[in-house]
């Protein structure tokens, strides 16, 4: 017997227009080059803290912020600590400062994960490293903030510095050792008012300091000080785009020169925002140095946008931030005659009110487009749509001022204009329906020489497998690990987290847990020459995965820096899944 099947015409074209859809999208997916199947290693994993808290401080613990690697496939880490007992070896500065309440290190180890020298840095009071970029001629540069002001043995170490003391209540600094440990470079940043955003390790999210192939400096972060009632002005140099602070807060870019001493190492300083608040989390550069990138986060109707931005107006009355992109052209780079002009400058978050968007860690690829990651509670963050691939396209739960945060992924090529500009953007899974659930966010980017993307960051929700279909893709509230992962399982409050997403942005290649029993947080990514990546962060687990460590659990109970360096090898190649 023959059965007739009716169909209502309404419903057939929707089944068509589905199915043409799903083809685009999997034939898309199908055409793009992922890593081949395989199961990331751990070449190295370990701790680094101390037992005894330094006299001042109120506790002992350790945190790393950012990791960076240099063409031999040395790891530099820094961060902040509380502790007197570091592991230092090496060490330029052997221990706290008199008085510190908390002093940024440095950590090198060799691409086994060896340490080759450990050294505290900072004086009387306060001082935490927030960003780290390895020097093209060994060596690294570093950059934070202190309210160390004393003198002699109480100082913030400083050498050939372009400003030799403390302005006000907090600076930040920048300072650059040899690749045997030794201070080539240190100088305070900032002007009378608050420079920095707090000597918290959620505080400063981002790596804040780029070098580029010339051993030029770029840092940003966030100042108050606009020199008005007599106050000391953020130095900004003549040539800046932005000469005044504009609201509360502002972002800056700054260079500095560190073969060069005194006035003459700072090549350029400008203030960066709109008339309320910003914060530049993280910067990049090229080679050349040509095109530095800031992203960071506004709250301002009026940020300085260029009209080839992906959108160049802000959210409508009553939003709370979005997150920025902003490309910079040097005609010189190097020099202090160099004209700077905005190459590309974008609000980057959902078109609705009150809506809280934040870029916090940007790169750029191999062929130079800009790659962010961040957090959203806004459903309508910018997707290009259901043909273009990506991790997950939408995430309806998501409602402004009421869900958690979602992380999210973005390629930008600067070159085009409006929406043309976004060359995709992904939800990453993971984030929550509800204000305070568990929800998930990214903080650290960097990117491989095949145009891989890796994320780093934090989840309170427990996991879920990744699974690339239905199509539209979802994005789960669980967090999504592939079936290689090193731990599929949530192992305490918070686990830190690594994503591999392809370099078209449609597929997670790797995705994993990493923590143990208690807090595990990441902060930091480095990728090194042969795509190996460095994770780093904090973590309060006594049980945190381990590998050749050159530090075991330190059995303080506290707060611990953590650094881990996957091998992608055996995930690597030119397949097609």
């Amino acid at each position: 017997m023959i059965r007739r099947m009716v169909c209502h015409p309404v419903v057939s074209l929707c089944l068509v227009i589905a199915a043409i859809l799903a083809s685009d999208y999997s034939f898309a997916q199908a055409q793009e080059t992922l890593p081949a199947p395989g199961t990331p290693q751990l070449i190295f994993s370990t701790y680094l803290g101390g037992l005894t808290p330094c006299a001042s401080c109120a506790d002992d613990r350790t945190f790393a912020q950012n990791a960076g690697s240099d063409a031999q496939g040395n790891t530099y880490v820094t961060g902040g600590t509380r502790s007197s007992t570091l592991p230092v070896l090496n060490a330029w500065q052997p221990r706290p400062a008199p008085h510190s309440s908390m002093s940024a290190f440095v950590a090198k180890y060799d691409p086994a994960g060896s340490v080759l020298w450990t050294t505290y840095l900072g004086g009387n009071k306060q001082s935490m490293g927030v960003g780290v970029a390895a020097m093209p001629d060994g060596g690294v540069a570093v950059a934070g903030m202190t309210t160390s002001d004393g003198s002699g043995s109480e100082s913030f170490p400083i050498k050939n510095a372009f400003q030799d003391h403390n302005n006000g209540q907090s600076d930040y600094f920048v300072t650059v050792f040899d690749a045997n440990g030794n201070l080539r470079y240190s100088t305070y940043l900032g002007g009378s008012e608050v420079d920095g955003s707090g000597f918290t390790d959620n505080n400063s999210n981002g790596n804040n300091v780029a070098v580029d192939a010339n051993g030029l400096v770029y840092v940003t972060g966030t100042t108050s000080s606009g020199g008005g009632d007599g106050g000391t002005k953020f130095p900004v140099t003549d040539n800046a785009l932005q000469s005044e602070l504009k609201g509360s807060t502002d972002a800056f870019l700054c260079i500095f020169d560190p073969a060069k001493s005194g006035a003459d190492s700072r090549i350029y300083c400008s203030f960066l925002g709109g008339e309320r608040d910003e914060k530049g989390h993280s910067v990049t550069v090229n080679a050349r140095g040509d095109r530095i990138t800031v992203a960071g986060y506004t709250n301002s109707y009026h940020f300085p946008t260029t009209s080839n931005a992906y959108r160049s107006q802000a959210a409508p009355s009553g939003y709370t931030s979005n997150g920025f992109l902003s490309e910079f052209k040097s005609s010189k780079p190097g020099d202090p005659s160099s004209e700077y002009s905005a190459r590309y400058s974008t609000y980057l978050g959902a078109n609705s009110k009150e809506a809280r968007d934040d870029a916090y860690a940007v790169t750029l690829d191999v062929n130079g487009l800009i790659v962010a990651t961040g957090r959203t509670e806004s459903a309508d963050f910018p997707m290009n749509g259901p043909t273009v691939p990506s991790v997950y396209n939408n995430a309806p739960f998501l409602k402004p001022l009421k869900s958690g945060d979602e992380p999210f992924l973005v390629k930008i090529d600067p070159s085009l204009e409006g929406e043309a500009s976004l060359v995709y953007a992904t939800f990453l899974g993971g984030g929550s329906a509800k204000k305070g659930g568990l929800t998930t966010f990214c903080t650290g980017v960097v990117v491989d020489s095949n145009n891989a993307v890796y994320v780093g960051g934090e989840t309170y929700s427990p996991g879920i497998e990744y699974v690339p279909f239905p199509i539209p893709l979802t994005a789960p509230t669980k967090f999504p690990y592939t079936n290689n992962a090193l731990i599929t399982t949530l192992g305490g409050n918070s686990d830190a987290v690594l994503m591999q997403v392809s370099p078209g942005g449609s597929w997670l290649g790797y995705s994993t847990f990493v923590g143990g029993n208690g807090v595990d947080r990441a902060y930091g990514l480095a990728v090194d020459p042969d795509g190996n990546v460095v994770v780093t962060g904090l973590t309060s687990s006594s049980d945190f995965p381990l590998k050749n460590p050159a530090q075991t659990y330190p059995g303080n109970n506290a707060q611990n820096a953590f650094i881990a360096k996957f091998s992608f090898a055996a995930a690597s190649g030119n397949g097609k899944r």
